[in-house]
């Protein structure tokens, strides 16, 4: 199959040609992922070429595939070169919404609203779990209560998904635990793999969701929980409460944990803060103060504390072999990854719209318009591909010779 059948397989709208703007650039050949106003695009670097896609495509969680919906068939198709790989029947859904770490899972069902708040809500939720070989016939689940999807687990046998409170016009949310043998919904466990007798009930913004690079954990965060109390809060009776956590999810071992950030996170607009993980540490950035922590993922405990230029405006962070790079309204830092000492800054070369760090060092950031390609250590401005429509950078990828 040929490359421009990604279209026809996908539902896309378009092949764009060499697309408008600047003479895409010589150099190494990528392949840029970013969402835009017209569905989820991978863009050739080299040719400037764009496989535009429908706008429920969800990718798998190392890139090499993504999948869609096309009338009553679940696709799945090669990232890199449009190949669809399989095709399946699937109960009426109306998009993919989540897909297990190992890609044989995927759960259809509603699209994701605008807000999750306030009315109309729903009474009742119907999620179609579905395996993209098609070697498993799909499953419907109807479960009583307004929930949405998050992850599954590492093996498949459980279904991570927020239950909004009260469920017409929801004020609150919690996370639990679909098992997909029994289809039932319970509590997740604590860090210490125990049941919670008591579940903490949240409301803010989750502003960013990175999976870990063994992508056995998810971590997200979250913004504006003032007064918010944790599960192990509220087991000892404490009245603490804090503006911002990392919420830590377990895919492989099923356990929650808050990971609280300290003053002055959750004050500053959510859209301000960032995160990315490495295989030891995790970092969050709030641009409005220019605080910055690293925590060990191992401990899930804040070890160091930074200083950047207070930077606001939107703020996206990528981690390198080597280095932190952070864009925050109009500032890139290159920061040291230990230290948290800022090794170089320079400009954003327009308003941050996602950063990604490919696996040769490739670092690029996304903007209004297109994606640039930035020197890694002195975020120098390389070259520019044009991306119509871009809204987030998400992925960056070494484009194979065919």
């Amino acid at each position: 199959m040929e490359r421009r059948d990604f279209l026809k397989i996908c539902g896309g709208t378009a092949l764009v040609g060499a697309c408008a703007g600047p003479v895409p650039p010589r150099g190494p050949a990528h392949l840029l992922y970013a969402d835009t106003t017209s569905g989820l695009a991978a863009v050739e670097t080299r040719s400037g070429r764009s496989l535009a896609n429908s706008p429920s495509t969800v990718p798998a969680a190392d890139w090499t595939r993504l999948f869609t919906l096309s009338g009553n068939s679940l696709m799945t198709v090669d990232a890199v070169t449009g190949r669809r790989i399989s095709s399946t029947g699937v109960p009426s859904s109306k998009a993919v919404r989540v897909v297990s770490p190992n890609g044989v899972l995927a759960a259809l069902g509603d699209p994701a609203p605008a807000t999750p708040y306030g009315s109309p809500g729903r009474r009742t939720t119907r999620l179609v779990i579905a395996d993209p070989s098609g070697r498993r016939e799909a499953m419907t689940i109807e479960l009583d209560g307004n929930y949405e999807p998050d992850a599954f687990s590492a093996e498949g046998g459980a279904l991570f998904v927020l239950q909004y409170l009260p469920s017409t016009a929801p004020e609150a949310y919690r996370v639990r635990m679909l098992d997909l043998a029994s289809r039932e919904v319970g509590p997740v466990l604590s860090r210490e793999k125990t049941p919670v007798a008591e579940e903490e009930t949240m409301r803010g913004e989750s502003r960013l969701a990175v999976l870990s690079p063994y992508r056995d954990r998810l971590y997200t965060l979250y913004t504006h929980q003032a007064n918010h109390l944790h599960t192990r809060d509220l087991v000892a009776g404490r009245s603490t409460g804090v503006h911002a956590f990392v919420h830590v999810l377990s895919l492989t071992e099923r356990w929650a944990y808050c990971l609280d950030l300290p003053e002055p996170f959750g004050h500053g607009p959510a859209e301000g803060h960032a995160i990315a993980v490495s295989p030891d540490s995790l970092y969050v950035f709030d641009g409005a103060s220019g605080r910055l922590v690293r925590a060990d993922v191992r401990e899930l405990a804040i070890g160091k504390v930074g200083a950047l230029p207070a930077s606001p405006g939107p703020a996206f962070a990528a981690v390198s072999s080597d280095a932190l790079h952070v864009a925050a309204g109009g500032s890139l830092f290159t920061v040291d990854l230990d230290s948290l000492d800022v090794l170089h800054t320079a400009r954003t070369p327009g308003r941050p719209r996602g950063l990604a760090v490919g696996t040769d060092g490739s670092l690029y950031a996304g903007v209004d318009g297109g994606a640039v390609r930035l020197d890694p250590r002195d975020g120098r401005e390389l070259a520019r591909v044009p991306v119509p429509g871009l809204t987030l950078l998400r992925h960056v990828a070494a484009q194979p010779s065919l």
